[in-house]
């Protein structure tokens, strides 16, 4: 580049500008082909290793005349930091890497959520607002975010710990249950517990059938696919839980829904409800622009709103306990006492 070149740029302010402009997609860029590789099975294919592109090939192009196409895919996942290409052939690095193991698979679907779901809300909801639209919840893909969900599971885990009696019968009724992970948990503490687990997206329904019956609870575990408003089970629950989807229910209906839930226990059950409030990291603000987004949804709730429906809803002994040091998520429980 001519020095005058640079003088006119650095004048126009439109040199550091392009720069800045250009580094700023290399981070988009290695995460969309992470999560593209993740999706198409090269991640798999190259967990153990370094593998030739004739292998490489024999998976993903079988046709020779998509070899090229296929090399310069993979050319750009060298030069962005996610590939190694060397004389035994093409290794995972960066964050490829990072999900190749099977326990990081909530790591790929955050990545796959990011490019699909996230993308799509922060892209399209402008021109939603301006014509006046919600998404729809079936717009979303319910299976990709049960499995996201799961990074949760290590907090969510812990208010599971302390709240739930680890022996004697125990009746549990998961509402919006995801993976099932939570129930498993909790089935894995205390051998005598069973439970209900009511999903409203059959993708996610069926996902988390698939896991109880791989986990052999099948004897003391169902799901449903239903709305829990519209299609509730026989009660007589000790336990009810709600984690990570107060905000999949409009504001104005959550203490009718809480009301519903208390409904479903026996004298002196437990609600246990976690979830980010406002204020937290980045995710919860794109977990609020969801909410508010979409129909039927609402925005994420404060404590002093939610300790509001827990006791019009008629619980006692209401508790709200921080879970995330210097960030927004909290624990709720109250009992039904009468």
């Amino acid at each position: 580049m001519r020095l005058s070149t640079i003088i006119r740029g650095m004048r126009q302010k439109s040199l550091f500008a392009s720069f800045r402009a250009m580094g700023a997609l290399t981070p988009f860029y290695r995460l969309s082909f992470a999560a593209s590789a993740f999706t198409c099975s090269l991640v798999r294919l190259l967990a153990d290793g370094p593998v030739p592109f004739e292998k490489i090939a024999s998976r993903l192009a079988k046709d020779s005349g998509s070899h090229g196409l296929l090399r310069a895919w993979l050319d750009l996942g060298v030069r962005v930091g996610e590939l190694g290409r060397g004389a035994r052939g093409y290794s995972l690095k960066g964050y490829s890497r990072m999900i190749a193991a099977p326990e990081r698979d909530p790591h790929a679907a955050l990545f796959q959520e990011a490019l699909s779901l996230h993308h799509d809300l922060i892209m399209n909801t402008p021109g939603k607002c301006a014509r006046g639209e919600k998404w729809r919840p079936e717009e979303h893909d319910g299976r990709l975010i049960a499995r996201s969900s799961r990074l949760g599971e290590p907090v969510v885990m812990e208010a599971v710990d302390r709240t739930f009696p680890r022996k004697g019968k125990v009746r549990l009724l998961e509402i919006g249950c995801g993976s099932g992970v939570y129930i498993r948990h909790a089935a894995e503490r205390n051998p005598s517990l069973t439970a209900v687990g009511i999903e409203l997206s059959e993708q996610a329904a069926v996902y988390a059938r698939d896991n109880i019956r791989e986990w052999g609870l099948e004897g003391r575990v169902r799901i449903e696919n239903a709305d829990i408003r519209k299609s509730a089970p026989a009660g007589g629950f000790d336990v009810a839980t709600l984690h990570n989807n107060i905000y999949y229910f409009a504001e104005e209906t959550r203490t009718d829904l809480l009301r519903h839930v208390k409904s479903l226990l026996n004298p002196g059950g437990m609600l246990l409800l976690t979830t980010p409030c406002p204020g937290g990291s980045p995710m919860s603000e794109l977990l609020n622009l969801w909410g508010c987004a979409t129909e039927g949804c609402g925005p994420l709730p404060s404590v002093a709103s939610m300790k509001e429906h827990f006791t019009d809803a008629g619980f006692t002994r209401f508790a709200a306990k921080s879970l995330l040091p210097g960030d927004q998520y909290y624990a709720f429980t109250g009992y039904a006492i009468p």
